[in-house]
């Protein structure tokens, strides 16, 4: 086993770094929103572009390895990286968990990868892969990142949805 080699699981750089490694501070078109405080919503991301991406997972803190590899491809591909968005694991949505979002993190794009807007208390109702514009933001739905790793056609209907919100030609 070599130095260079060495994998560190999402789980455990929490643990090893119980402080945020980054800047929590909100902005948004290049200006420094009102920190919120956000330290009763976990995330990862520095959400420098404003977008949210929100996921539901039982059994991991954010993601598992594969799913945030394969999230972290998706990125990739639109020229977005951690820095640019804010990555929730909603497995403990309360009622006024869309008022929370919307103050913490300011988005102008609201990804559901796995989870209904409704559930989280979001006025909107959107069949996957719609992009949806709500209140000056644009919101997509798609099925959990283990279902869209497996099944070529659903992830030919993101791309072409991801396209769309992120102008890629």
């Amino acid at each position: 086993m070599s130095l260079d080699n060495i994998k560190i699981s999402p789980f455990l750089v929490k643990e090893l770094y119980p402080y945020s490694l980054i800047d929590t501070s909100v902005k948004k078109n290049g200006q420094l929103l009102k920190k919120e405080n956000t330290t009763d919503i976990k995330f990862l991301g520095a959400n420098e572009k404003n977008i949210l991406i929100l996921v539901y997972e039982k059994a991991q803190l954010f993601l598992g390895d594969a799913d945030l590899s394969f999230l972290m491809n998706i990125l990739s591909a639109c020229s977005i990286t951690m820095k640019d968005i804010a990555l929730v694991n909603c497995n403990t949505a309360d009622e006024a968990f869309y008022e929370k979002l919307i103050k913490a993190f300011a988005p102008d794009v609201v990804l559901f990868l796995g989870t209904l807007p409704q559930e989280l208390g979001f006025p909107v109702q959107i069949p996957n892969y719609q992009v949806q514009q709500y209140n000056n933001q644009q919101y997509l739905c798609a099925p959990a990142l283990q279902i869209l790793a497996g099944d070529k056609e659903q992830k030919k209907q993101l791309w072409l949805s991801l396209k769309k919100i992120f102008c890629i030609t």
